[in-house]
């Protein structure tokens, strides 16, 4: 604690001398880039051309002002590229450059680069009213988020040739707990990755390999559940850049708080990729092979089944990831796949394949694998914008009978041209034996279809059963309807959404929902990957609450259910709303933002109109206000106030002491500002009381707070 005040005088001098470094001469015309292997034209098959008016005399300058492509497997988002572009020197070329430049820059070699951050995360709690077992851990102080976010990142890029390139970056974790912790580490945060690139007459042709790069193929196959405004940007995600007031514009305009972000539209994929396309005919194709989270060894973290987290789950250290390393890599656990296109215009028709297996055992033939085979189809016309998918995937383990899984969804967007308001209406089934554990289908709801048959619920899940879900979020089982509209007036927008769905059998005897307003915090205290774990850490002195990443989600039981078997013996009905609204105002000639985001969920035996909490079996509804005050060019307050309510119906599980379901209500309350030091380099502080109790279940209480303390550097 007494080397605090030290480290951040250390830091903040380093950020005033990198800020007031001068950005060399050149023209002022900046490239925006999402990516560092956009700016030395290295993933893409159809790569940029650079015009002439981005050189001047012998500079070019790239603005990656956006997040890199590159990170962790398990963990590490895209990290945000630094706030002053960066200078490339070309002194070597003549004079006189060409018309066209492309030429001269797919061929001659650009010099090594290399960037990178600084950031201090300081982490401090103290639950006055901890759920019990928590001690010594009531009170816990920390530099590190527990998660695996280096400390320190220096990344490499350079480009040996016109044709590829190569990126690399190094990260330094902790280095403040001594010499001979364990958590003292500098390596490679991503392996080193590879990049090409091929123009030929027959097309173009890329290939990445090595590392980690961040990667779709479709929905249904390898893609991620995509909401924009629809989560409280109060608490930074550690892959946000300094973007001050910036970020509270894109969110109100957009609803990405950090434009370019990758973590938020791709998975990670290590291993090799191919790709081409404006090959004859309009054909494209991706072939990719290696490995995605899943095989990357999260289920059956320990290869002795017996060993868990201590207590039970109820360990409450600042939790690390480093020693979290998985199954033995002598079990092999692949992903293959591809793509086959085509496109006609704005159009475009495509096929798409994965397989993933994973050996059980080293010494027999048994594998847990699943196929999974789609069309999709995105169409454009008159303004509209028409898009779906259809596929069937097969799940196969030596404990379960082979079924194959139909998935169909089918979306229309229309502009408000076209009706009164804007509407966005996505119809879908998908059956209960589909299973992908790498698209945007939350596939948990069956449960003969485990990603680890030792665990009721395996490490990294983010729900089980059934899924009280947001609108637009998918879930096997199920066939509905999600319906989005919104409107502009003035200095203030507004969004709705709603859906219906309901289960095509009654697989299961479980719900799950999320604890959006204090999961984040709780996260942190209970580690959701801690070592040598083989399941998800399940907390709470009633053993219904389980941790994942930056999030806790909670069990609920039915009671309807076969008596000799246990399993459910009625459907279920879900229901969701979802309300957003966003004014963005000036007070005393200063930027005001003001946000509130509204979620009502239900599970109810009969469709209803709306989510209700009666004739229920679950009802969660979430309240979250945001507000940002700009208080000079600089320096902006922050606040938040999140209000949840969870209470289940006469089906669910019952309190021995009330007799009664559950009731729940959590409170958040958060306060905070943005410091912008320098245009490389921002201080954020957030502190948050929060309150949780169960007024059927009394044992089911806590209370506390929690301070951050953020300061990032761009080097």
């Amino acid at each position: 604690m007494r080397g605090w005040p030290v480290v951040l005088a250390l830091a903040l001098g380093l950020s005033v001398g990198t800020a007031s470094a001068q950005a060399p001469a050149g023209g002022e015309a900046l490239l925006g880039l999402d990516r560092p292997e956009e700016a030395l034209d290295l993933a893409s098959p159809t790569p940029f051309a650079v015009s002439d008016s981005v050189l001047d005399g012998r500079t070019l300058r790239l603005d990656l002002t956006e997040s890199l492509d590159l990170g962790s497997a398990s963990d590490q988002a895209p990290v945000p590229a630094v706030r002053e572009p960066l200078a490339l020197d070309f002194s070597s070329m003549t004079d006189a450059l060409p018309d066209d430049t492309t030429e001269v820059l797919r061929e001659r070699p650009q010099p090594l680069t290399v960037f990178g951050y600084y950031r201090l995360f300081l982490y401090g709690r103290n639950m006055t009213e901890p759920y019990p077992n928590l001690a010594p851990f009531e009170r816990a102080y920390g530099v590190g988020d527990g998660y695996r976010e280096p400390m320190l990142s220096v990344t490499v890029l350079g480009r040996p040739n016109g044709r590829s390139s190569f990126a690399t970056e190094l990260f330094v974790y902790t280095p403040y707990e001594g010499t001979e912790n364990e958590n003292n580490t500098i390596s490679l945060n991503l392996g080193v990755n590879f990049y090409g690139n091929f123009r030929t007459e027959a097309g173009n042709f890329g290939v990445r390999a090595g590392g980690i790069h961040w990667y779709n193929l479709s929905p249904f196959t390898i893609g991620v559940y995509q909401v924009l405004d629809r989560f409280s940007i109060f608490d930074r995600t550690p892959w946000e850049g300094v973007n001050g007031s910036v970020k509270y514009d894109s969110y109100f305009e957009t609803g990405q708080a950090n434009p370019g972000d990758q973590r938020w539209n791709y998975q990670a994929f290590q291993g090799l990729i191919l790709d081409g396309r404006e090959l004859p005919g309009g054909i494209g194709f991706d072939a990719f092979f290696g490995k995605t989270q899943p095989n990357g060894g999260l289920p059956g973290a320990a290869t002795d089944p017996t060993t868990t987290v201590p207590g039970g789950g109820t360990s409450g250290g600042v939790p690390t990831y480093l020693d979290f390393s998985g199954e033995a890599r002598a079990l092999p656990s692949f992903i293959g796949g591809g793509r086959l296109q085509r496109a006609f215009g704005d159009n475009l028709v495509a096929l798409n394949s994965i397989y993933s297996y994973r050996t059980l055992d080293s010494l027999t033939a048994e594998r847990r694998q699943y196929q999974v085979h789609t069309a999709n189809f995105d169409a454009n016309a008159f303004g509209v914008n028409v898009s779906g998918e259809l596929g069937a995937s097969l799940f196969e383990s030596p404990a379960y009978d082979s079924k194959w899984g139909e998935a169909l969804m089918l979306r229309a967007k229309v502009p408000a041209e076209r009706t009164v308001f804007p509407l966005d209406v996505q119809l879908y089934q998908v059956g209960r034996h589909f299973y992908n554990e790498n698209g945007e289908i939350a596939t948990g709801n069956n449960p003969q279809l485990r990603a680890n048959a030792g665990c009721e619920v395996a490490a990294g899940d983010g729900g089980v059963g059934g899924v009280i879900t947001q609108v637009n979020q998918l879930a096997h089982n199920r066939r509905g309807v999600n319906v989005n509209t919104g409107w502009r007036g003035g200095p203030a927008q507004f969004g709705v959404g709603w859906g219906l769905a309901h289960e095509l059998a009654p697989t299961t005897s479980e719900l799950s929902y999320v604890h959006r307003v204090n999961g984040l915090a709780l996260s942190r205290i209970y580690n959701p990957f801690p070592e040598n774990a083989t399941c998800a850490t399940q907390f709470g002195p009633l053993g219904r609450q389980y941790s994942f990443f930056r999030g806790v989600f909670e069990r609920v039981q039915t009671t309807d259910v076969d008596p000799v078997s246990g399993t459910a013996l009625n459907r279920k009905f879900y229901h969701a709303v979802d309300l957003t609204g966003k004014v963005r105002g000036r007070l005393l000639d200063r930027n005001l933002y003001l946000f509130y985001l509204g979620s009502f969920g239900s599970a109810n035996p009969s469709a209803q109109a709306l989510p209700r909490d009666d004739d229920t079996y679950l009802f969660v509804q979430y309240h979250e206000f945001d507000l940002y005050a700009e208080i000079t060019d600089r320096f902006m307050l922050t606040g938040y106030l999140g209000l949840e309510n969870a209470r289940g119906g006469r089906f669910t599980e019952l309190s021995d002491e009330t007799g009664l379901p559950r009731d729940q209500v959590a409170r958040g309350i958060g306060v905070g500002f943005d410091w912008t030091l320098a245009p490389n380099t921002g201080l954020y502080v957030r502190h948050r009381w929060m309150d949780f109790e169960d007024r059927s279940f009394p044992l089911d209480t806590y209370q506390g707070r929690e301070m951050t303390v953020e300061l990032k550097i761009f080097i």
